[in-house]
Order: structure tokens, then sequence, then C-alpha cells
């Protein structure tokens, strides 16, 4: 009977020991005792969230502030969808990988809401030929909508845009294995933005908000072609020269 009770007691303690190393627990500590912890318990892994009084929040709810804790540029708690929740039918990808697609779609975006709109401002200046002046649908980007004659044909730039395009994305993810790799090179910083860190999240912020705001530039360029048949930069004009009668009410038939 001693035996069993010795083997049990050993085998209790290796379990104990066991555990420990697995679940990177500590010991229970008793103030003025010299009883020993009987079960292990694990540290916290998830930091606690950050909820500065300074910080806006977006229609948050509890369950996302659980992990949207500000620590990302532009987190003001807003997930409806529960994309980023990691415990959430909505977290099979990776929060950080959301975040970084997002900085890099807005990039685009603010690119793509510059670049289509620029040919119009620049016809109706007189800066550029007239024929180049086009909407951004009518340039071949959308085949049925209109092409126009380019020095090459549509497949040999689509090959030289996916050459350049790979350069561009085999750079992102250099950036992504290692972040602020890309940074260090003065070409993707000529001006030296960002020197201290203060200076740097406002700018993180920032660019953020703008890249929001031209995802939604560019959804709205492709509503308006589809709903008025010309560009955005016309399309402000004849608002501006006729509210009444050119207004999204009208343009929609809802009058």
């Amino acid at each position: 009977m001693a035996t069993q009770a010795l083997v049990s007691s050993s085998s209790l303690t290796s379990s104990v020991q066991a555990a420990r190393k697995i679940l990177g627990g500590r010991p229970l500590q008793y103030p003025n005792s010299s009883r020993k912890a009987s079960f292990v318990v694990k540290a916290a892994s998830t930091p606690p969230v950050k909820q500065g009084a300074d910080r806006q929040l977006w229609f948050a709810s509890k369950q996302s502030l659980t992990y949207l804790d500000g620590s990302l540029p532009g987190d003001f708690g807003f997930d409806p969808l529960g994309l980023s929740d990691p415990e959430g039918t909505g977290g099979f990808i990776e929060p950080r990988w959301l975040a970084y697609g997002e900085i890099i779609n807005g990039r685009f975006a603010m690119l793509g809401a510059a670049g289509a709109i620029a040919p119009e401002i620049l016809g109706k200046l007189g800066l550029i030929p007239e024929e180049t002046a086009l909407p951004w649908f009518k340039t071949g980007v959308i085949p049925p909508a209109g092409t126009y004659n380019y020095w090459a044909d549509p497949y040999t730039l689509f090959v030289l845009e996916m050459a350049l395009m790979g350069f561009a994305e085999h750079r992102r993810f250099q950036d992504w294995a290692k972040p602020g790799s890309m940074g260090k090179r003065p070409f993707f910083n000529p001006l030296g933005f960002g020197k201290d860190e203060k200076s740097m999240k406002d700018l993180k912020l920032k660019e953020v908000k703008n890249g929001r705001l031209a995802m939604l530039a560019i959804l709205g360029y492709f509503v308006q072609g589809l709903v008025t048949g010309v560009g955005p930069y016309q399309n402000l004009l004849d608002h501006l020269a006729d509210p009444v009668n050119n207004n999204v009410l009208t343009s929609l038939k809802f009058h």
C-alpha cells in the first residue's frame, strides 16, 4: 500500500512538472506558508485592451474591443462583420494580414482616384490633347466601354504591367516578411517623412484615413460611370452648373 502511494505521488509530481513545462505556468505562492501549489496556472498571453480616454470609437461592440486594442493605425473598434475576430467565423485570415491588405489597397486606391480623374481635369484646362482627355472607363480598362490606341497592343501592355506589378508585389512581400525593410531605401522616402515616433504615428493614421476615403471614391467613380455614362469630373461640373436637375436623385430617376 505504501509502495502504491509512493508511486502515485511520484506520478502526480511528474505530471505537474510536465504540465508546467507545456503550459508555461507558475506555481501558486502562499505568503507565510510552507505549502506547495497542487496545480499550475498559466499567465495570460493576451495583453490588456488599450482604451485611452482620447480614443475615438465608431460603432464598436464589446466583442470587437476584445481584439481591436487601438494598437493599429486607424483602429476605431469598427468591425461589424467580425473579420478580425480571431475567435469568430471571420478570423480565418490573420488580422495583421487584413490590416496590411487595407493599407496596400488604400495606396492603390489613392493612386487610382487621382489617375482616373486627372485626364479629365487636364483636358478641361487645355493642358493635354482632347483625344487623350478621356473618362477613365474609356481608356481600355473596360474594353466594352471603349479603348485607346496606345503605343503597343493590349497584350504587350498586359505582359509589361504584369512584370512591373510582379516586381512591386515582390517588394511588398519583402516588407511583409521584414516590416520596415523597404522604408530604409531613400527612393521610397525621398523627403524623409516620419523621422520620429510621433510624426510616424500621425502619418500612418493619415495614410489609413485617406486610403479608406480613396477606396470609397473609386467605388463612387464606378457607380457614376454606370449611371451617368460620363466621368467623375464632368459629373461634378454638371452638378455645380445645375444642382437641382443634376444630383443623385435625378440621376437614379427617383423624381
